[in-house]
């Protein structure tokens, strides 16, 4: 039955592993901009809490992946999970660009780049996430498979719904954010606590790298501002 429970993909343990990796992309990015820009720059993706909610999604679903594919050849599942998490990376790049007007990250000086949204060596990377989540699978699922019982699944659903109420907050913030920028007034009272609460400054500093495309490029057909 251990053995079973070790090899289940359970709610349980998506949760533990995306906040792991929600945290541990915070302090990644940090320490990296600390060595080479000298200041820590924090990276988070969330209005509440020290959360990158795009490296928690990244940790899921690797992790997802190799246990689904566990069966197939490390090179087979490194090079699947790879191709799917670029076209992750390309329709989330994709929706900000042409929903919301805006990128969160560029690559457009990068080789084999499409938009600057996704590119040769970042895909590389993935592919280098997943061979390590691959490799690392029996110790990951023997960490994570410590995660059960009844006491410990409630608070994982206590803290899922919070976490939920964060991330629907965060889509309506940047949502708001865009329409204030694209000069799209309130039209509820809730709207404008939103812009109360989080204005444009502060979803700025939250969101650093955060850029609205109609003041970095030329975006054929965007007459959102009018």
């Amino acid at each position: 039955m251990k053995n079973r429970y070790n090899n289940e993909i359970t709610y349980d343990k998506l949760f533990c592993l995306f906040i792991i990796g929600s945290m541990a992309g915070v302090l990644i990015e940090g320490t990296f901009c600390l060595l080479t820009k000298g200041r820590w720059e924090s990276h988070v993706v969330s209005v509440l809490g020290p959360f990158n909610i795009l490296y928690g999604l990244g940790a899921v679903f690797l992790y997802a992946g190799a246990v689904v594919l566990k069966r197939r050849h490390i090179a087979v599942r490194s090079i699947v999970l790879m191709l799917a998490a670029t076209v992750l990376e390309l329709l989330g790049g994709l929706l900000l660009r042409y929903v919301f007007g805006m990128r969160a990250w560029n690559y457009e000086n990068s080789l084999w780049n499409y938009k600057g949204i996704i590119c040769f060596g970042f895909s590389l990377l993935w592919g280098v996430g997943a061979y390590v989540f691959c490799t690392l699978h029996p110790r990951i699922n023997a960490m994570l498979s410590r995660v059960r019982g009844k006491l410990c699944h409630a608070a994982c659903v206590a803290f899922g719904v919070v976490l939920i109420f964060d991330l629907c907050l965060t889509g309506i913030s940047i949502a708001r954010w865009s329409e204030r920028h694209y000069g799209i007034e309130a039209e509820s009272q809730f709207a404008r606590y939103v812009d109360t609460a989080a204005p444009n400054e502060w979803m700025q500093s939250r969101f650093m790298e955060w850029e609205f495309l109609d003041e970095v490029e030329d975006v054929p057909g965007n007459t959102r501002k009018e």
